[in-house]
């Protein structure tokens, strides 16, 4: 699995709907259209198919989804890089109606990008600002995958990180990779050492999940144990599953953390004239094998 999809597995398309008051039927809400934007900026990366930007209307609540129906698939939509104003024009995904992508689109680290979609009569506009890099230190590999006993699930290891922003949101992600029939936890939940079914696996209801992420600024990462340096702990607790797993360490942009954080997160990821996210993310990644 990519890391869009990792990532951003969680961001899924909104179906919209308002109940305007008691006198109304509350089984036939009333619908409001809009245009629905999920897409984030990987920094020194191309904005390849599998970064690609989705465009696609909400439907009522009542009526069956269907993705081609709801794809936009007739957009202009460009990205403007802010510092000399360079337009790029995205195109479809040939096999994914609704997507949006330009491979010769290299994101740079600390530059704003405007994103604008038109279609029809209507206008959706975001941007975001690319986070500085991250650079960082470890005995963890980024080239291969390590392979680590549950024994080593403490301190040995810690990424240490160096950022030019005391106040940059980190955010750390650890995803399972196995699949649900070979998913077995490190520690026993209720008592047995796999998931009952494909729900409690994905984390919903009362299950161990599979992805766990947490927010922080990066002055919060000091730590006394390393002479004062910013360290992230790949600890026990964020590591749920024996086998392939992908630890993220990124720095994120203001829309993304919105998203993440807000009540109302479809209206805080930074999109106007829509609803959705556009944002931005620094990062490394390394791919963990947990052995017995």
């Amino acid at each position: 699995m990519n890391s869009q999809s990792k990532i951003f597995i969680l961001f899924s398309f909104f179906v919209l709907f308002i109940i305007t008051g008691c006198e109304n039927n509350p089984s036939e809400p009333d619908f409001q259209n809009e245009i629905t934007v999920f897409g984030y900026l990987y920094g020194n990366e191309a904005l390849g198919p599998e970064r690609a930007i989705s465009i696609f209307n909400t439907r009522p609540v009542t009526s069956y989804y269907d993705p081609y129906e709801a794809a936009v698939k007739d957009a202009d939509v460009t990205i403007t890089l802010k510092s000399d104003g360079s337009v790029t024009k995205l195109i479809p995904v040939s096999n994914k109606p609704g997507y949006y992508y330009n491979d010769s689109l290299h994101i740079i680290p600390k530059e704003t990008y405007l994103l604008t979609v038109k279609t029809g009569d209507r206008i959706v506009t975001a941007s975001t600002t690319v986070p500085a890099e991250l650079e960082s230190e470890s005995q963890l590999s980024t080239n291969s995958i390590n392979y680590e006993y549950n024994t080593n699930l403490g301190y040995e290891k810690p990424v240490f990180l160096e950022h030019e922003n005391a106040d940059q949101i980190i955010m750390v992600e650890m995803y399972c990779n196995e699949p649900y029939n070979n998913a077995e936890y490190v520690n026993p939940f209720n008592g047995h050492n796999y998931p009952d079914d494909e729900e409690e696996y994905e984390g919903s209801g009362s299950g161990e999940p599979r992805r766990i992420y947490a927010l922080v600024p990066f002055k919060d990462l000091v730590s006394g144990l390393y002479n004062n340096r910013n360290t992230i702990y790949w600890y026990s607790s964020m590591i749920v599953f024996y086998g392939s797993n992908t630890l993220h360490i990124m720095a994120i942009d203001d829309n993304m953390h919105h998203f993440l954080t807000k009540e109302n997160p479809e209206l805080s990821g930074g999109v106007n004239g829509g609803i959705g996210v556009f944002g931005s993310l620094c990062g490394i990644q390394y791919q963990l094998y947990i052995k017995k």
